[in-house]
């Protein structure tokens, strides 16, 4: 087991702390007596892709990149069981080399499993749940350094809340993961007017695997995109070295956002040609890769983000009320509102729990000031019973939580069981779940 400090930061550097503590274990003998001795409060973290304050603590971090890699398939059940601290670049690759593939991925490949699942990343499908609703089971270091094995079956309320708890239960260690056999897709773009989206939306939703869209809010046009499965004939696939590289390399497209947002906040008026620019660097046309591929993008230019899920049949007004606000206040951004649906799941504090929805995000460059265009959004967000995405940027309180979340105190009661103490509550996590 490797010990030692130092600072920890997030990926976007909103989040930044001085643990007393970095443990690294090599497996769950020693993650589990650094949990058993650890002083105060105990975290764990993989990329640091969170843009909340999940990992942030005085504390100890518990660094989970030893646990990593494909260890079990169960091809008659399909679920294949994964590493947690394994990043998702290398899932994918591991998976289709053995010809399968996960039903869903969000747009980022950069996030450990156990970090993905805790949060609940997300892609976009009106059938189609998060990671979160994906995990067949799960292992679990608890706070008294117990490990425990929790799926349907065996410890079925903590596997019901567990798939994510935002770290509150215990440190995964491995995680069981729905799969089925490996397939390509092919990406579309196409660009419909401001109405034209709206009045197709609802059919565009249906008629896609996977639809979302793209509206950066000086523009009058909204650049929509599908996934779709499909027979045609596909690339040679990416190692894992390749997709982590991919991941990692500056692009000449990279450097022109950046530049573009640089310039933004000192010339405002360039908004309107800007934006139309940004909406047609992000444009790829007819492209077929295996899913493990179609799914990320890279995300080279840092950037934070602010993402709420909202009932479905809200998230057109919802939308259009937030560039109308934009316009008006007159914000400078060089991100869109991205549009995207998420199916209803049965996960305690999931966003999409007992509800379809359509979840929207904002972002903001990271070295430009996000509080102006975040709390305008909030505000509507909140207006329409909207549900944070735990990973991003959020202002939730424990009365909102209690009011939003059905199973919120149920949630609350069992944390407290599994972990009397709070030895994995930070600040930011005890403003929403106090003890």
């Amino acid at each position: 087991m490797i010990i030692g400090g130092g600072i920890w930061s997030n990926w976007y550097g909103s989040v930044v702390c001085r643990p007393k503590k970095i443990v690294k274990p090599k497996d769950e003998v020693e993650l589990a007596a650094a949990v058993r001795c650890a002083s105060g409060e105990v975290r764990a973290a993989g990329t640091g892709l969170s843009y909340s304050p999940l990992c942030e603590t005085a504390g100890t971090i518990i660094d989970i990149a030893a646990f990593g890699g494909l260890t079990g398939f169960d091809s008659d059940k399909s679920v294949a069981t994964i590493g947690a601290g394994t990043p998702m670049w290398e899932i994918a690759s591991l998976l289709h080399r053995e010809g399968f593939g996960l039903e869903t991925m969000g747009d980022n490949d950069r996030e450990t499993l156990s970090g993905a699942v805790a949060a609940g990343t997300h892609g976009s499908g009106a059938s189609l749940g998060s990671l979160s609703a994906e995990v067949a089971g799960f292992n679990l270091v608890q706070a008294n350094g117990d490990v425990v094995h929790c799926d349907a079956q065996e410890n079925p309320e903590i596997f019901a809340a567990g798939r994510q708890s935002l770290g509150l239960f215990g440190v995964m260690t491995e995680v069981g993961m729905k799969v089925r056999p490996r397939y390509k897709l092919v990406k579309s773009y196409f660009i419909h007017s401001i109405d034209e989206t709206f009045r197709q939306l609802d059919g565009m939703v249906a008629a896609n695997r996977h639809f979302e869209f793209f509206w950066y809010p000086y523009n009058d046009f909204i650049l929509c995109r599908s996934l779709n499965e499909t027979n045609a004939r596909a690339p040679e696939p990416r190692s894992p070295s390749a997709m982590r590289a991919r991941g990692e390399r500056p692009s000449l497209k990279s450097f022109a956002v950046m530049a573009i947002n640089e310039v933004l906040p000192l010339a405002p008026f360039l908004l309107k040609p800007s934006h139309y620019l940004l909406a047609q660097l992000r444009k790829s046309f007819g492209r077929v890769r295996w899913s493990n591929e179609t799914f990320p993008s890279p995300h080279l230019v840092r950037f934070g983000e602010m993402e709420y899920a909202v009932p479905y049949e809200k998230g057109a007004d919802v939308v259009r009320e937030i560039v109308e606000e934009v316009r008006k206040k007159k914000i400078v951004t060089g991100y869109p509102i991205i549009f995207r649906t998420v199916a209803a799941d049965d996960i305690w504090l999931s966003p999409f729990y007992g509800r379809k929805s359509a979840t929207i995000s904002v972002g903001q460059y990271r070295r430009q000031d996000a509080r102006v265009l975040f709390q305008t959004c909030e505000d509507i967000f909140r207006r329409y019973q909207g549900r944070p995405h735990w990973g991003k940027i959020h202002s939730m309180t424990a009365a909102e939580a209690a009011r939003l979340y059905p199973k919120y105190e149920d949630f609350r009661v069992l944390r407290s069981s599994l972990d009397p103490d709070g030895r994995f509550l930070n600040r930011h996590l005890r403003a929403i779940l106090p003890e």
